[in-house]
């Protein structure tokens, strides 16, 4: 087959691409960042993804692959799928006009035989939007969502199942060849109940942590530790299996997915509110635990860790990096120390040696390998390692 990724760059549409050029179709990828697409095209991923950079060079070479900033190659394609980001406004209230202006250039370019594919996670309702836009233009359009973790991309989309929804609720003939061809299975159900699928997993996801978090602080309270208390209660009990551990839950998906799945809820459901209201509250948690911490205004203030989840470079939706932004308001000396991130991201960085010399207090944002273990001569605040103040200083 012929497909056209639009939002082919990114850590959604970038691994899908290069999977199915190596099943055998003709993949053209199409993204607005000129940088990225000058990078992929020399063979190089922008992100960090095991794999990656190898199967890409095999697309390239093979011609199976290729990558641009014109849309209009999306003309002649028996599948187009759209996976452009998908954002929230100043005052959390999602946005899909990206997904929608996408559509809209379709509407001009895109074969009468083609199946239109949305794959960015969307408000329930959207798809049928984009049909209304696309009816007449297109054959079919299909919602079919990513699900796949960022560090186990190329392994999860050779082995998930794939939601597809239609119109009907019946299966998409394009969408089971496209994905058989990789091996996978594709569960047909309504436009809706997959729009509603993927943004209930998310949201019980992010549910989970949120209720794990208010179990440490209950522990807390009572000057006792959840991580004793969790393993000592999990050991050879099945039926405890999805009791996490707590700390900062973040990501391109959990909270932005809650916040859609809340956008038209109808039965104004207070509990998933009140799991948005538990993980806002973390930041001003560990900013008051420095407070009480430091002997001076002068001390130093060092945050291990910017990114959303450990061994990643990916900074989108990262509670750390919204905590960092909260603790270098607060204090002048503050740094950060994140072997992960090579961009600029306005803090002043350090080794983590000389973040061991010099700091005062210590904040774990994400739990780098590099961190785990470490002992270090000053306790460190660390949500994730089961007690916000731990006074043996070591990350565990």
């Amino acid at each position: 087959m012929k497909v056209a990724i639009v939002g082919g760059a990114g850590h959604v549409g970038l691994p899908l691409g290069v999977v199915l050029a190596d099943a055998g179709h003709y993949v053209r990828a199409i993204d607005s960042d000129p940088d990225r697409v000058q990078l992929i095209a020399a063979g190089r991923s922008p992100f960090k993804e095991p794999g990656l950079d190898e199967l890409l060079k095999v697309g390239l070479d093979t011609k199976r692959f290729t990558i641009g900033t014109d849309i209009s190659v999306v003309s002649g394609c028996d599948v187009v799928i759209v996976v452009v980001g998908t954002d929230l406004n100043e005052r959390d209230s999602p946005q899909n006009d990206s997904v929608l202006s996408v559509i809209g250039q379709l509407r001009r370019l895109v074969s009468p035989s083609a199946t239109v594919v949305l794959r960015s996670t969307v408000m329930p309702g959207t798809t049928a939007r984009s049909a209304e836009l696309l009816h007449g233009f297109a054959r079919e359009v299909v919602f079919c969502p990513e699900r796949i973790a960022e560090g186990r991309a190329l392994e999860e989309l050779r082995a998930m199942p794939q939601l597809v929804g239609t119109a009907t609720g019946q299966s998409s003939s394009s969408l089971s060849d496209l994905f058989g061809s990789i091996g996978v299975e594709t569960i047909p159900m309504t436009w809706k109940e997959a729009e509603l699928g993927k943004l209930i997993l998310n949201t019980w996801r992010y549910s989970q942590f949120a209720i794990a978090n208010e179990f440490r602080r209950i522990c807390e309270s009572q000057e006792v530790s959840y991580r004793r208390v969790r393993e000592s209660i999990l050991r050879g009990y099945p039926r405890g299996v999805g009791l996490m551990g707590p700390g900062l839950a973040g990501g391109p998906c959990l909270r932005k997915d809650t916040l859609q799945l809340l956008a038209d809820d109808q039965s104004k459901s207070e509990l998933l509110r009140s799991v948005i209201d538990s993980h806002q509250r973390l930041i001003s948690e560990v900013v008051e635990e420095v407070h009480q911490r430091r002997q001076s205004e002068s001390d130093v203030v060092v945050q291990l860790g910017l990114t959303f989840k450990p061994g990643s470079d990916d900074l989108r939706g990262s509670v750390a990096l919204e905590l960092a932004v909260a603790l270098s308001k607060e204090y002048k000396n503050f740094q950060v120390v994140d072997p992960y991130v090579q961009t600029d991201t306005g803090f002043t960085h350090t080794s983590l040696e000389a973040a061991i010399e010099v700091a005062d207090v210590l904040v774990v944002g994400t739990r780098h390998p590099e961190f785990l273990d470490q002992k270090f001569s000053i306790p460190c605040i660390d949500l994730g390692g089961f007690r916000v103040f731990s006074e043996s200083g070591r990350v565990e």
